[in-house]
């Protein structure tokens, strides 16, 4: 419960800085602006993905096997080496100065999850907690003097490098020394090398393919003649649905590490055991957040950015949905990731991009920003019931709960209501209430749900 609450706070805090920042450049410079940055922000993320290696989910599984200076020196090497490569090529085919600071971010982000991994591993939830609230309160003070002195959006990105850069340096000097990097050449494997970037290839092929599935609808809208102030009011919404959905991965970060040791053990009665609470704590979470982004999704908006994106509290009802299968999805992507069946959901990820790049390909001409929309929705649905089929080939849980069909044709049915009515604030407030008590009244077992 401990280790919930510190995560939560952090992801929260986190996620609450990245808001403001959406909240200032919304605001600041309007819908256009921030549709533009959703581009290039889109495009930055995909390429990330090839000199991240895995990331997070390929790394937490190696130092589970076994961490070391020389792991963590080799993977180094091959992430700064991948990524003077994509920096060469990008300068090559003279890109915009927007899409060159976001690349170098998201580099020093991957090296972040370096630390970031070892720290998960090892159960050093609150010394990542510090290190991010550092990172992102220098972020986000720069971001505010940039808005507010230059009123320049590159000063605004450039933010983001800066507050990347503390947490390195700060991550250098207290964890792992600066006069270990003097020392990395000599602890360079070649075949260590080889053999890690041969075995996260699946890793980073399936990182790839999800960061399309989830974002390749921004790209598609623009390319497919939607304006950039359409294609803001749309991202407005998706970036409030994946800051709700950060309580999904605070939960992941925890039991994933479990997961992948028992696995690794071959500790089959235990990991379904497992597997079966983390299932019950995630849709029971999904319910209470859907249900309170899909009553409030419109006051939301309107508090964030204003009156001038009052459609995307819309679009944000209809997304709500989408949480209930985030929350599921990682609880089969945990199990897939830790085991040597990540083929498996790298085929299932391929199969649901093509999906949606056919569904989004047939649904934006017709429907614009709304077929974007429904064609993710689809998609989602799609995906977390393949994910869960595959999971069989490791332990079989059960087919489908009944309190799974119950939250999810609840939060269906409530996100067309809210959607087509507009509910009263008395309506809303009776919502409130209500889940309230029933929080209060099964506080024990929350708690209980939440100790992994």
């Amino acid at each position: 419960m401990r280790n919930t609450i510190v995560l939560t706070v952090s992801r929260f805090y986190e996620k609450g800085i990245m808001f403001l920042f959406f909240i200032l450049l919304a605001q600041k410079f309007g819908k256009e602006s921030f549709g533009e940055f959703s581009y290039y922000f889109t495009i930055a993320s995909i390429i990330f993905v090839v000199f991240d290696l895995g990331g997070e989910f390929y790394q937490i599984r190696e130092f589970t096997k076994k961490e070391s200076l020389k792991l963590f020196h080799n993977i180094l090497v091959l992430k700064v080496f991948l990524a003077i490569i994509v920096f060469l090529v990008a300068f090559y085919f003279s890109q915009p100065l927007y899409l060159l600071i976001l690349i170098f971010s998201f580099f020093c982000d991957s090296l972040i999850s370096l630390f970031r991994s070892s720290l998960y591993k090892n159960g050093q939830y609150l010394q990542e907690s510090i290190l991010t609230g550092v990172e992102k309160t220098v972020f986000i003070l720069l971001a505010l003097f940039s808005s507010f002195a230059f009123q320049s959006i590159v000063w605004m990105y450039l933010a983001f490098v800066a507050g990347k850069l503390v947490y390195l340096s700060l991550s250098l000097m207290k964890f792992y020394k600066i006069k270990y990097l003097f020392g990395s050449f000599r602890l360079l494997d070649q075949s260590l090398l080889k053999s890690y970037a041969f075995n996260s290839w699946s890793y980073v092929l399936h990182a790839l393919l999800v960061i399309i599935f989830v974002q390749i609808d921004i790209v598609m809208l623009k390319h497919m003649g939607v304006p950039f102030e359409e294609i803001g009011l749309y991202s407005a919404a998706v970036k409030i649905y994946f800051t709700v959905v950060i309580f999904a991965d605070i939960m992941f970060k925890q039991y994933y590490p479990k997961i992948a040791s028992l696995i690794q053990d071959d500790e089959t009665d235990s990991l379904r055991k497992y597997i079966l609470k983390i299932q019950s704590t995630n849709i029971y979470a999904s319910f209470v957040f859907s249900l309170l982004t899909l009553v409030f999704a419109n006051e939301i908006v309107s508090a964030a950015f204003g009156s001038e994106f009052s459609e995307s509290g819309r679009m944000l009802t209809l997304l709500s949905v989408i949480i209930v299968f985030r929350f599921s999805m990682y609880t089969y992507t945990a199990m897939l990731s830790s085991s040597r069946l990540n083929y498996v959901k790298l085929i299932t990820s391929l199969t649901c991009v093509l999906a949606n790049v056919g569904l989004n390909f047939i649904l934006i001409p017709r429907y614009g920003v709304y077929g974007a929309l429904a064609a993710t929705v689809i998609t989602e649905f799609i995906l977390v019931a393949l994910y869960k089929i595959s999971s069989y080939k490791i332990v079989f849980t059960n087919y489908i709960a009944v309190k799974e069909i119950l939250v999810l044709f609840c939060v269906f049915s409530l996100s067309i209501i809210f959607y087509e009515y507009a509910i009263p604030v008395q309506g809303k407030i009776f919502v409130v209430v209500i889940l309230s008590i029933y929080l209060f009244i099964n506080k024990s077992g929350i708690k209980k749900a939440l100790s992994f």
